[in-house]
């Protein structure tokens, strides 16, 4: 188990860390385009680019945050539940959510990408087929993920709801990357 949690460490980092450079590559090049623009010049190539990178970052973000389980669940009924029904409910939501990843982004991805390799972008020197390559690659990511959070599911405790009176807001600390 440790040894997982030590591969799921490294990814997430790799993911966190090429988040941030696709955040800061988007921000250079949008700052860039308003700039050359408020001096009446202008490269097209600079909005392309910016679009493929915040769609980039928006697909491999989905994977890091479904790497660090925060993505959106409702779960307050089902953890009212006995701790076997809690389990198979959080096996069953990350099966899903894996079964979605293999079958749509994995090979819907792949063939998308595969179909794509022989179009060019406009104004940039990449093939549609390189950039259709972040699904199949999130969609790898992601079923890693859903895989580690079932084993986690299975082997671990079921974490038990505290109720609102009980949680004292002054000891709640804020997420930092």
């Amino acid at each position: 188990m440790k040894a997982l949690s030590g591969f799921q460490r490294v990814v997430d980092a790799i993911l966190r860390w090429f988040c941030i450079v696709l955040f800061a590559a988007l921000v250079v090049l949008v700052v860039y385009q308003v700039v050359i623009r408020s001096f009446g010049g202008g490269n097209a190539w600079t909005e392309a680019m910016a679009r493929i990178i915040f769609i980039w970052q928006g697909i491999i973000g989905a994977a890091y945050v479904i790497g660090e389980n925060d993505d959106v669940a409702i779960d307050f009924l089902v953890r009212k539940f006995p701790a076997v029904v809690v389990k198979f409910f959080e096996v069953l939501a990350h099966s899903v959510v894996g079964f979605f990843a293999v079958w749509i982004m994995i090979l819907g991805g792949w063939q998308l990408a595969s179909s794509a390799f022989d179009q060019t972008v406009e104004l940039l020197p990449f093939s549609q087929g390189q950039i259709y390559m972040i699904l199949p690659l999130s969609g790898v990511l992601i079923t890693i993920y859903c895989i580690l959070h079932i084993i986690k599911a299975v082997t671990s405790d079921v974490k038990q709801i505290v109720a609102e009176e009980d949680i004292d807001i002054a000891s709640l600390q804020e997420e930092g990357i």
